[in-house]
């Protein structure tokens, strides 16, 4: 059966490109303390942004896909529709439980199946566990339903692995045994690989990288979304994941590309706020360029929603001065109708 030890990580772990970009993340953190202390109100004001942009971007990376507008109007206390939406709602709950309350929380089975159940509160799980039950999925292969296991692990050994992984995580991450961003990509990695749970395993595992990034004073998914950033760049996020597959049951899994990969989204995720920052504190430059900043440094579809929560002081009629001159100059792209108009810079 799979154990584990993360007090004795691979060496290899610590070298080379994985230790400079694990060095360079905490000089992005040891920047946002000072920034802390010099812009607590701007800061502030990024929070429910990022909060929305993870909601939203969680459930676009699992290939479900709500309009925008809805998703606000799920978030402000609208009743679900379907399944999706439900889990839309679970998923901000779950967030919040990590944001509000991440000192409260140890890194154990327990917490982990409590966002599980977030996730899914709308469902009457009933008193019987709620891990996978399942040890193999049926696929199509040639026109034949073809069975393919769904991990290494099989149903009935999950709890007591995801224990054991739980246990040693916990022990290593108090005892400061190696650096807990590193650790952070490896758990998620072992734990995709168990999957402990039928469905959300994604999901889960993002949310409880959140609690371990928070616990470890890396509170940068406060203020950006990570989960935007993922989904940005969702093919180079699962081939890391794919790469790291081979020899897992073995115990000879190569790490590396995964964790490369998650501490470059951190250190994307501190340019990005970095860069927020010195527009919303910039004395320099009009309302009007403000908001082409703004757009041009998103990263992400934005809408006028977002810019008039940005920057309340600034009139919906200069905003869309500023978005028509962007779309005639070819600046950017308007995609959707409605409520649901988004502007796209374009590339």
């Amino acid at each position: 059966m799979r154990t584990f030890d993360y007090r004795h990580l691979p060496q290899q772990l610590f070298d080379g490109k994985v230790g400079d970009a694990n060095v360079r993340a905490y000089e992005d953190k040891g920047k946002l303390a000072l920034l802390k202390e010099m812009h607590p109100a701007e800061l502030d004001a990024l929070r429910e942004q990022a909060h929305f942009d993870n909601v939203d971007a969680s459930t676009r990376v699992e290939g479900l896909y709500v309009d925008t507008a809805r998703v606000h109007e799920l978030l402000e206390g609208a009743d679900p529709i379907g399944e999706t939406e439900a889990q839309i709602v679970g998923y901000s709950d779950a967030l919040r439980f990590i944001e509000d309350h991440s000192d409260k929380f140890d890194l154990s089975t327990t917490v982990i199946l409590g966002l599980h159940e977030a996730l899914y509160a709308h469902r009457d799980m009933g008193r019987k566990s709620r891990y996978r039950k399942r040890d193999y999925m049926y696929v199509q292969v040639d026109g034949h339903p073809q069975a393919m296991p769904v991990s290494p692990i099989t149903a009935f050994e999950t709890p007591l692995v995801l224990g054991g992984a739980c246990d040693s995580l916990s022990d290593a991450f108090s005892a400061e045994a190696c650096s807990p961003l590193i650790l952070n990509a490896v758990f998620t990695v072992d734990f995709l690989c168990i999957r402990p749970f039928d469905e959300g395993n994604g999901r889960v595992s993002r949310l409880f990288a959140d609690l371990m990034l928070m616990k470890a004073g890396f509170d940068i998914a406060r203020y950006v979304s990570i989960d935007r950033i993922v989904e940005q760049s969702a093919m180079e996020y699962y081939d890391a994941l794919n790469a790291c597959v081979e020899g897992w049951d073995r115990g000879k899994s190569d790490y590396a590309p995964y964790v490369l990969y998650w501490l470059t989204v951190l250190h994307e995720a501190y340019r990005q706020l970095f860069a927020k920052l010195e527009l919303t504190t910039a004395s320099q430059g009009g309302k009007s360029e403000r908001v082409r900043l703004f757009v041009e440094q998103s990263g992400a579809p934005v809408t006028k929603r977002q810019i008039r929560e940005a920057f309340p002081d600034i009139s919906e009629a200069t905003i869309e001065n500023v978005l028509g001159k962007m779309v005639k100059d070819g600046a950017v792209e308007k995609t959707g109708a409605g409520r649901s108009t988004a502007y796209i810079v374009r590339k």
